[in-house]
């Protein structure tokens, strides 16, 4: 397990994580006015490789196959030119950092991240993450790849636990989630992420597409 800490003072910003996949809707809105959950369970952190917020780059502000290289082949507004590598938590796992006031964002029903980071280092002040909670977006806070670093709690291995150690400790994850038709959030967001996925196959190659089971009634 780790602790991410401040690069520039070293102070603990979380509490003990350990490391899993990104969750295939990390980066979907849904709905208007929704109150969606938390992204992450507590306890856990992601990376995710694409840069994400300000600041932001035109369209043709581009180099030639720059979007290309990182899977957008239709024009966008713009895209973002910030640290890759984010590591995003749940809320409730951040410690020792503030609000900062003037970077709310356009926020509708909270924090949208629209401004960069909103939280700050109480012991140093240095920007370190973006708190998210506005509605229509999963609740999370993303810690600034190039504003801390990650420490190995002494004493704490940081492999993964065993199937038996996880039966023991009692823990487990639902197979699915209870959401019954396509139309729920999840089944939204993962779809559409698979369907952007399934575009991106090289030329000549095919592409197969999963379908639902069939239900006896």
């Amino acid at each position: 397990m780790f602790v991410f800490v401040c690069a520039r003072c070293d102070a603990e910003l979380t509490v003990p994580l350990s490391q899993i996949s990104l969750p295939a809707h990390a980066r979907q809105r849904y709905g208007n006015g929704a109150q969606l959950p938390v992204l992450m369970e507590s306890g856990t952190f992601a990376v995710d490789p694409d840069p994400w917020g300000r600041p932001w780059r035109m369209w043709d502000e581009l180099d030639p196959g720059e979007a290309e290289a990182r899977g957008i082949y239709a024009p966008v507004h713009a895209l973002s030119d910030s640290a890759p590598d984010a590591i995003v938590i749940a809320p409730g796992d951040i410690r020792g950092t503030r609000l900062i006031p003037e970077k709310r964002g356009g926020a509708c029903c909270g924090l949208d991240g629209a401004d960069g980071p909103n939280l700050a280092c109480v012991a140093c002040g240095l920007p370190v993450a973006t708190r998210i909670d506005d509605c229509s977006l999963w609740q999370a806070v993303r810690l600034s790849s190039d504003a801390v670093h990650r420490l190995l709690v002494d004493g704490v291995d940081a492999a993964p636990l065993s199937w038996a150690e996880l039966t023991e400790k009692g823990e487990s994850t639902p197979p699915f989630e209870p959401i019954a038709t396509w139309e729920g959030d999840l089944g939204r967001a993962t779809t559409g992420r698979g369907v952007r996925n399934g575009r991106r196959q090289p030329a000549g190659r095919s592409l197969t597409c999963w379908r639902p089971p069939k239900v006896s009634r």
